[in-house]
């Protein structure tokens, strides 16, 4: 494993009751980058995620996390910061019971650290997690995620069922922890467009495996929305990724230069228009491809 790797996947596989879930992942997270990780449900995200923590065995393939590899002693779990799409505590604690009971399986928890973020989100350590609601429990498992100040943090859909308030919340949170700290960060998550701002790159997740890794540096600066009339009997250009077509009127979308540059000499389109395509609309024409290769 490379020192410049915070997570290493090679072929990666696991299944359930005969069922394959995932086929073969293989991948590198950098050390210091934000990985959004894109797939439509069922497609193995949370069970990546779980396995990386060492929770979920793989059946087979190689897996490294911070240059560790899983082996069920719960080594990995203490050095990464994980927040689950439904966090589950002790009904009968309280937040600062919480954090006090957690600290004696972090050797790294820092209660200043536990203290100062529990204070920004605005959580009473009298709390009981008993009627606590969702967004409160989101807060607490941040926390307890990043109170060991862990160099990755692993986020499986950690805004979820929560309001806008307390995703303002956690998303300012996680922007702080950014800042400066040199974190890798995996976040699976049903909106990533709220993501997308902190994202460094995309992991496309389609039928089991890794299908695409996507550069969002140059997503944002060269997808493009491509206008036209298809002609008749044309084929659908091969890089392009069709947003809507209502009779011979299409929209398609091109994720690099190149591929826009390849559907205009394609010469499939009268009247054909050009123009940048926001970043949620990217993260959406992602999810239609099977992940479209790896583009740098």
């Amino acid at each position: 494993m490379s020192q410049d790797d915070a997570v290493v996947l090679e072929g990666v596989r696991r299944s359930f009751s005969g069922k394959p879930v995932l086929r073969g992942i293989t991948a590198r997270a950098g050390r210091g980058r934000v990985i959004g990780l894109l797939g439509r449900n069922g497609e193995g995200k949370s069970t990546l995620i779980k396995i990386m923590l060492d929770i979920v065995a793989a059946d087979a393939g190689r897996l490294e996390v911070l240059g560790r590899s899983p082996d069920g002693s719960a080594a990995i779990r203490r050095i990464v910061g994980y927040v689950p799409e439904r966090p589950v505590f002790h009904d009968f604690m309280t937040v600062a019971e919480v954090f006090a009971f957690r600290e004696r399986f972090f050797p790294t928890w820092s209660r200043e650290k536990a203290a100062a973020s529990a204070a920004k989100l605005g959580l009473d350590p009298s709390q009981k997690v008993a009627g606590a609601s969702k967004g409160t429990l989101g807060k607490l498992a941040w926390v307890c995620a990043t109170a060991h100040q862990p160099e990755l943090l692993l986020l499986d859909e950690p805004t979820s069922g929560l309001d806008a308030l307390v995703r303002d919340d956690l998303l300012s949170g996680l922007i702080e922890e950014l800042h400066g700290s040199g974190r890798t960060i995996l976040v699976a998550n049903h909106h990533m467009e709220e993501f997308a701002g902190l994202l460094d790159e995309v992991w496309v997740m389609s039928g089991g495996a890794i299908t695409g890794v996507h550069d969002m540096q140059t997503l944002r600066s060269q997808a493009c929305r491509i206008r036209g009339r298809r002609k008749a009997g044309a084929a659908v250009p091969a890089p392009a990724i069709v947003l809507s077509e209502e009779g011979s009127l299409v929209e398609w979308a091109a994720l690099r230069a190149s591929d826009a540059d390849c559907v205009a000499a394609s010469g499939a389109l009268d009247g054909f228009e050009k123009e940048s395509l926001p970043i949620e609309e990217i993260l959406k024409a992602l999810l239609k491809t099977d992940g479209g290769g790896s583009h740098d």
